[in-house]
């Protein structure tokens, strides 16, 4: 703590010097005024991340149990190595900021996201228009069990194991002969993977439809 000491000049009449009174009012206002602007920092930096929270990290208005977690590179890489080849439209169920999406439709694929947050919708819409895969990549903000997936040989999802119980049934009612179905982090509940790449959180688990 850095203390500072003051030589009080009086004058003869037992007065503080005038030019002294009014330098030390001026660090009282100096200090009053970084006391208000550090206090106005910290309320923005709280509002700034509710908003982040709420808007991006929590899922929206609690419609979907599926959290935002961006896919690393090495994950995405994984996904268009598990693609490479394949016919098909894909689909991506969750596809958070459309990175997924986005990487597959540079491949050549027709590709769909579905997410029910509209602000990583948005967000995904104009990372596809940027790149130019605006008529390759479609998002479309709706609920992954209103997705016919019928139309798709490729299905990539992301989603926590409460979710992956839900969507199992979902799969296999929908899910034709000879698609693929590919996993990211959790693996389906009973179904036995045809083949898994990576470890640890970065597992990938692949489902072939025979």
């Amino acid at each position: 703590m850095k203390v500072k000491l003051w030589t009080i000049v009086y004058t003869k009449g037992g007065e503080m010097d005038d030019s002294i009174e009014m330098e030390l009012a001026s660090l009282a206002s100096a200090e009053r005024d970084r006391s208000f602007l550090l206090v106005k920092g910290l309320g923005r930096a709280v509002c700034l991340t509710y908003m982040v929270n709420t808007a991006l990290v929590f899922p929206w208005y609690r419609r979907s149990p599926l959290p935002y977690v961006p896919s690393g590179r090495p994950q995405v890489d994984r996904v268009l190595r598990l693609l490479e080849g394949r016919p098909g439209k894909v689909a991506d169920l969750g596809s958070g900021d459309g990175r997924i999406v986005c990487a597959v439709a540079s491949q050549g694929f027709r590709a769909d996201g579905y997410e029910l947050n509209p602000f990583l919708l948005g967000y995904s819409r104009l990372l596809a228009h940027r790149k130019g895969l605006a008529s390759q990549a479609t998002f479309h903000r709706r609920d992954l069990f209103e997705a016919d997936l019928r139309q798709y040989r490729n299905i990539v999802i992301y989603g926590e194991p409460v979710i992956l119980r839900r969507l199992e049934q979902k799969l296999a009612e929908e899910v034709t002969s000879g698609s693929r179905v590919i996993c990211c982090r959790y693996k389906l509940p009973t179904w036995a993977p045809t083949t898994t790449l990576g470890e640890g959180i970065e597992t990938i688990y692949v489902y072939d439809k025979v």
